[in-house]
């Protein structure tokens, strides 16, 4: 740790982000190859455990293995952690535990965070950190509450129900792409409930937690004369932007194809 210390105080913001994420898919790797992790009588080469790792924290989506027939629900628990790790951002997840610690967050912490988090001024840098995890967990256990309950009523196995709600939420609201079904959304393919939810999870999580955090303030109306920065509106209109094209282009595309014989609706969801 001191030798990671010294390095951190002699590099540039940008160099340290970069040491964070190596330090990230390090720990994540580790993490990995934990007791009970995998299911007995399953291996997995090095190779495959250091892409799941690099996938979870790079939130690609990417796995050279079946999640739900290589790993435990320890182990699901350990690949939703380290989702997290890259879906609310290393320094975020630095930030926390430098406050649970009582640790004191100097100029050079302040400015990795401010880069991490497109912002230019290091002015309640912290209080930011601190609001995209609140706001993160709160959106993920909402998701997954929702979901525990949607999927209890079809399997009324509680494990089942609320290991399943919990990943498919983590997944969506990171970005990561995972699943734990064998099949993604497919078993959830004609319904509209999972597909709306899952939906939204991934829209909170892909537009920007700096964003969900000034539509925040916006709602409580905590600051007077309130104006969205120019990154929120750049970001917020960049992405409905390419959403909406994004759906008209599948539905012409696929309208005598994939989409052949389906009703509106079906196709509707399935182009969002």
């Amino acid at each position: 740790m001191s030798i990671f210390n010294q390095l951190l105080k002699k590099s540039s913001p940008q160099q340290g982000i970069v040491m964070y994420y190596i330090a990230a898919i390090i720990v994540a790797f580790l993490m990995l190859n934990l007791p009970f992790v995998h299911k007995s009588n399953v291996s997995v080469d090095p190779i495959d455990s250091l892409f799941v790792a690099v996938s979870g924290v790079s939130v690609t989506g990417l796995t050279p293995v079946n999640i739900i027939d290589t790993y435990t629900t320890f182990g699901q628990v350990v690949i939703m952690l380290i989702l997290n790790l890259g879906g609310i951002g290393v320094m975020a997840i630095g930030t926390m535990l430098w406050v649970v610690l009582g640790k004191h967050i100097g100029m050079r912490e302040r400015q990795l965070i401010m880069l991490d988090n497109n912002k230019h001024t290091m002015s309640g840098t912290v209080k930011l950190i601190l609001d995209i995890v609140r706001t993160i967990i709160i959106i993920e256990l909402v998701g997954a509450s929702l979901l525990a309950f949607y999927f209890y009523r079809d399997n009324p196995d509680i494990q089942y129900a609320i290991m399943q709600g919990l990943f498919v939420s983590v997944s969506a609201t990171t970005n990561g792409g995972l699943d734990i079904t064998g099949q993604s959304l497919i078993p959830y393919a004609n319904d509209y409930f999972v597909q709306t939810i899952v939906m939204f999870l991934i829209m909170l999580g892909s537009i920007g937690f700096p964003v969900l955090i000034e539509v925040k303030a916006y709602i409580k109306n905590r600051i007077p004369n309130f104006r969205f920065s120019l990154f929120a509106k750049i970001t917020t209109v960049t992405y409905f932007g390419l959403f909406i094209f994004g759906v008209l282009i599948i539905l012409l595309f696929e309208h005598n194809q994939a989409f052949q014989n389906m009703s509106w609706h079906k196709s509707l969801f399935y182009a969002l």
